[in-house]
C-alpha cells in the first residue's frame, strides 16, 4: 500500500536550525535532540516521518531524503527512498533541508531529510547499537572507521532490522526485514584542502505494509472496537504465504511468495569531492549510480460487505457457504527493474558580504515497470480465513494494471546569492532553470483509441503498446529577507515559486496524462525574536498548488448487473483528476532554554487547506454518470491544527525527553461529511550514560496508547448525507501501539 504517515506543517522551524556558528555551538545538544524528535514516525519504525508544508504527499516527483548532497532516489516511485536509506551509525550527521534549499536543488518546495555518510577518520573508532522492543523487534546498527595511510581512510557499516510487527502476521515471519551494508573509502589530500569519498551500498529490504484492522466508525469522529479485535495487536492478514495473479504483459497466470513479492534489492555507488580552491572559493562534486529491482504485493483495502444467508458467491476453501461480513482487498503486484545516475557540481564563492553559489545538475533515470492487479476477500476478524469468490481465491485480474518503460533526462543550472547587508539583516535569492526530456512506451489510450481501457482479465495481448516523447522546461525562484528591527527582534519574509511537469510514472494508467504543469507558490512572513534563552518565530504562511495530477479511485454501488457482478456490488473506478490546493495559515515556533540542561521546543500551527477547481464527471460500468465539485472543501487527511511539545532535561549522566504532537480533526471524504477526531502522538525516553563510552536508553512509543485509527470509506467519498455511516463497520490503519524499547550504544 501507499502508506502515508501523518502529515505535518514545518514552516518556521528551520530558522532555529540555521543559526550562526556561535549559536550552533551553544545549542548543539538541543538542536540534535530536536532533529531526532522531528523524524520520529508514529505510524512506522521503518521510515522517517514525512514532513509537509500542508500539501498532500502524493507528488511522484517528491524525494523526501537527501544523502551526501544528492537525492536517495530519482523520484519517490518506484524505488521509495526510505527503502534504501538509513541514518544511524553510518551517518556523520542528519538534519533537514528547508524549502528554499529544496526548491533550488530539486525544484520542489518541501522539507527533506538531509544526511551525510561517515567517512574515514584519523584514528580508529567504532560504535555499535542494539535495541529490542516489547513486540519482538530487534535492531543492530554497527560502524567502524579509521585511517589506512597517506590520507586514506575507511568506514564500514551494517544495519539489520528484524521486525515481526506488533500485529504478528502469520506470513511472512517479519513485517520488516532490512539488510543494509555500506563501505566508504575516503582520501584527504593537499594538506586538508580536499577530500574525496567513494561509497558503495547494498540494501536487501523486505517489507510488508500490513497495518490494517477493522473498527466501528461511530459517526461523531470517534471509533469503537469491533468485537474483540485489538487494533495494532491482532493480525488482519489471512494465512496467505503466496498469491496468484495474471501477468499484465503476457496474460499468463503466475504466483509469488509474500517474502519475495515484497522485496527491494538495490546497489548504490556514490562519489563525492570537496575542495577548497582558495580561502573564499569551495568546490563540491557529487555523483551517484543506483540500480536494482523492486517487487511489491501492495495490498489496499476495499469495502466491507455483508453476505446474507442463501448467497452462493462467497465460500470457504472447503466449499462451505460463507455468511457474515467480509473484507475485500486489491493487490497491486509490482515488478520493477530500474537504474539512475544523479550528478551535481557546485561552486561556492565568498566576495565581500556576498556568498554566491552556482550549481549544475544532470540526472538520468530508467524504469521498466509492470503492475498486475488482483482482488481477494477474507473474513472480518483476527487471523481471518481467506474466502473464495465463485470458487476462485483470486479474481478480477488487472482492472488496475499498469505498464511503462521509459527514460528521463534532466539538466539544470542554479545560482544563489546570500547578501549580508548589515548585522542581522540579509537578503537571499536564487533562480533554477531545468530542462526535462522523457520518452518511452506505455499502454495508454491515445488519439481516440480505447482498447487499453482496463477490465477484468485485461492484458497487453488484448491492447497495444503506445509511445511517448515529451520535452519540458521547469524552473524555480525564491527570495528570503531577514530585517533586524532592534536588538533580537527581526522581520522575516520568504517567497518561492516552482514549476514541475509529469514524469514516466504518469504514463502507467490507461489514460493519457494531462500536459499542464504543476505550479506551486509559497510565501511566509512574520517576526522573530532571539535572546539568551528564547528563539521564537511567528509567521503567516500561504501555499497554492495548481493542476495537481492524481489518480483517484472512487467507489460506486452498481445499479444493475454488469459483467457478471450483481446489483449493489461496489465497483472501484480509477479516475485521472486535475485540481488545485490552497492554504493560508499561521505558525509559531519557539525554542526555550531557560536554565542549564533544559530545552523546550513548542510549535503551534493553524491552517485551512482547501480544494480549488476540483470538479469531474465519472461514468461507471453500469452506465451511470455522476457530477461532483469539491471546490472549497477541506483537503482530506490534512489537519488544520497541530501542537508540538518537545521538552528535554539533562543532568549528570541522565537525560529525560518527551515528544507530544496533537493533530486536529481530519476529514475522511471529499464532501467533508465524515471526519476523525483529533489525537495525540506521543514518545518519551530516558537515557543514561553508564560509562563515557556506553549509553543505555529506555524509550516509550505511544505512551497514551491511542489507536490512531484512520482510513478512507470509499463508498462515502462522494456522499453528502453521512447519516448512513453511523456505527459503520470499516477497516483502516493504526499507529504503533504502546511499545517499550530498551537500547544500548557502545563506542570503542
Amino acid at each position: 500500500m501507499k502508506n502515508k504517515s501523518s502529515i505535518f506543517i514545518f514552516a518556521g522551524l528551520l530558522p532555529f536550525l540555521n543559526l550562526s556558528a556561535q549559536e550552533q555551538e551553544k545549542d548543539s545538544v538541543a538542536t540534535e535532540n530536536l532533529n531526532s524528535a522531528i523524524f520520529m514516525n508514529a505510524a512506522s519504525d521503518g521510515k522517517p516521518r514525512e514532513i509537509s508544508l500542508g500539501l498532500p504527499t502524493n507528488n511522484s516527483s517528491a524525494v523526501p531524503i537527501f544523502e551526501d548532497g544528492l537525492p536517495v532516489s530519482y523520484y519517490i516511485y518506484q524505488f521509495f527512498p526510505y527503502k534504501s536509506w538509513h541514518g544511524g551509525a553510518s551517518a556523520e550527521s542528519t538534519g533537514t533541508l528547508e524549502p528554499m534549499e529544496t526548491a533550488m536543488r530539486y525544484g520542489e518546495i518541501n522539507n527533506y531529510v538531509n544526511s551525510f555518510n561517515r567517512g574515514g577518520s584519523e584514528r580508529f573508532r567504532g560504535t555499535a547499537a542494539y535495541s529490542i522492543g516489547s513486540h519482538g523487534q530487534q535492531k543492530f546498527d554497527f560502524n567502524i572507521s579509521g585511517p589506512i595511510r597517506n590520507g586514506w581512510g575507511y568506514s564500514l557499516s551494517t544495519y539489520q532490522n528484524f521486525d515481526p510487527g506488533s500485529n504478528h502476521t502469520v506470513s511472512p515471519n517479519f513485517k520488516d526485514r532490512h539488510q543494509f551494508y555500506k563501505g566508504v573509502l575516503s582520501k584527504d589530500f593537499n594538506d586538508g584542502r580536499g577530500r574525496m569519498t567513494l561509497v558503495y551500498q547494498h540494501v536487501n529490504y523486505m517489507t510488508m505494509q500490513e497495518s490494517y484492522g477493522p473498527f466501528i466508525f461511530v459517526g461523531d469522529g470517534s471509533v469503537d472496537q469491533f468485537m474483540d479485535f485489538e487494533l495494532g495487536k491482532d493480525s488482519y492478514w489471512p494465512e496467505l504465504s503466496s498469491y496468484s495473479f495474471m501477468d499484465f504483459k503476457t496474460g499468463k497466470m503466475k504466483s509469488a511468495k509474500i517474502d519475495d513479492g515484497n522485496r527491494d534489492i538495490t546497489h548504490h555507488a556514490t562519489f563525492t569531492l570537496d575542495y577548497d580552491l582558495s580561502s573564499n572559493t569551495h568546490l563540491n562534486v557529487r555523483s551517484r549510480f543506483k540500480t536494482g529491482t523492486s517487487e511489491r504485493g501492495s495490498s489496499t483495502l476495499g469495502g466491507i460487505e455483508h453476505v446474507e444467508a442463501g448467497s452462493t458467491n462467497y465460500t470457504y476453501s472447503d466449499g462451505t457457504a460463507f455468511i457474515g461480513d467480509l473484507q475485500r482487498r486489491s493487490l497491486l503486484c509490482y515488478d520493477l527493474i530500474g537504474s539512475s545516475w544523479l550528478n551535481n557540481a557546485e561552486i561556492q564563492h565568498r566576495i565581500n558580504n556576498h556568498s554566491l553559489r552556482f550549481g549544475l545538475d544532470y540526472a538520468y533515470d530508467y524504469q521498466n515497470v509492470t503492475v498486475s492487479s488482483v482482488n481477494f476477500s477474507h473474513e472480518v476478524k483476527a487471523n481471518p480465513d481467506i474466502l473464495l469468490f465463485k470458487g476462485d481465491m483470486f479474481y478480477n485480474f488487472n482492472t488496475s494494471g499498469e505498464y511503462y518503460k521509459g527514460k528521463e533526462n534532466k539538466v539544470a543550472a542554479y545560482i544563489k546569492d546570500e547578501w549580508d547587508i548589515r548585522r542581522g539583516t540579509s537578503l537571499a535569492g536564487f533562480v533554477r532553470v531545468e530542462y526535462q526530456n522523457l520518452h518511452g512506451h506505455s499502454a495508454n489510450n491515445k488519439n481516440g483509441y480505447t482498447g487499453n481501457t482496463r477490465y477484468p482479465g485485461f492484458n497487453l495481448t488484448k491492447g497495444k503498446i503506445t509511445s511517448f516523447n515529451e520535452n519540458f522546461l521547469n524552473g524555480a525562484a525564491g527570495l528570503d529577507l531577514t530585517y533586524r528591527i532592534v536588538g533580537g527582534l527581526s522581520f522575516k519574509a520568504q517567497g518561492i515559486v516552482t514549476r514541475v511537469n509529469r514524469n514516466t510514472f504518469s504514463y502507467g494508467g490507461f489514460f493519457d496524462p494531462p500536459t499542464t504543469p504543476t505550479d506551486t507558490k509559497f510565501a511566509k512572513a512574520g517576526l522573530s525574536y532571539v535572546n539568551s534563552w528564547l528563539n521564537i518565530v511567528s509567521q503567516l504562511v500561504f501555499i497554492n498548488q495548481s493542476d495537481i495530477n492524481s489518480r483517484t479511485t472512487f467507489q460506486h454501488a452498481l445499479q444493475k448487473e454488469t459483467e457478471g457482478y450483481p446489483i449493489g456490488y461496489i465497483e472501484s473506478k480509477m479516475q485521472p483528476i486535475n485540481y488545485d490546493i490552497e492554504s493560508l495559515g499561521w505558525t509559531t515556533d519557539a525554542m526555550l532554554t531557560p536554565f542549564k540542561g533544559f530545552s523546550m521546543h513548542v510549535q503551534l500551527t493553524i491552517r485551512n487547506p482547501q480544494y480549488k477547481n476540483y470538479g469531474f464527471t465519472p461514468t461507471f460500468s453500469d452506465g451511470v454518470t455522476e457530477k461532483y465539485d469539491f471546490s472549497g472543501n477541506n483537503v482530506t487527511n490534512l489537519h488544520k491544527t497541530e501542537i508540538s511539545l518537545d521538552p528535554s532535561y539533562s543532568f549528570k549522566q541522565w537525560r529525560i525527553w518527551l515528544t507530544a504532537r496533537y493533530i486536529s480533526k481530519q476529514y475522511i471524504n471529499k464532501t467533508n461529511s465524515l471526519y476523525y477526531n483529533g489525537r495525540w502522538e506521543t514518545f518519551a525516553g530516558v537515557d543514561y550514560k553508564l560509562t563515557p563510552k556506553c549509553r543505555l536508553s529506555l524509550n516509550v512509543i505511544n505512551w497514551l496508547n491511542q489507536t490512531g485509527a484512520s482510513g478512507s470509506i470509499g463508498s462515502a467519498d462522494l456522499v453528502e448525507d453521512a447519516s448512513g455511516y453511523k456505527n459503520y463497520l470499516m477497516a483502516g490503519t493504526f499507529i504503533r501501539p504502546f511499545t517499550v524499547e530498551f537500547g544500548v550504544n557502545v563506542d570503542f
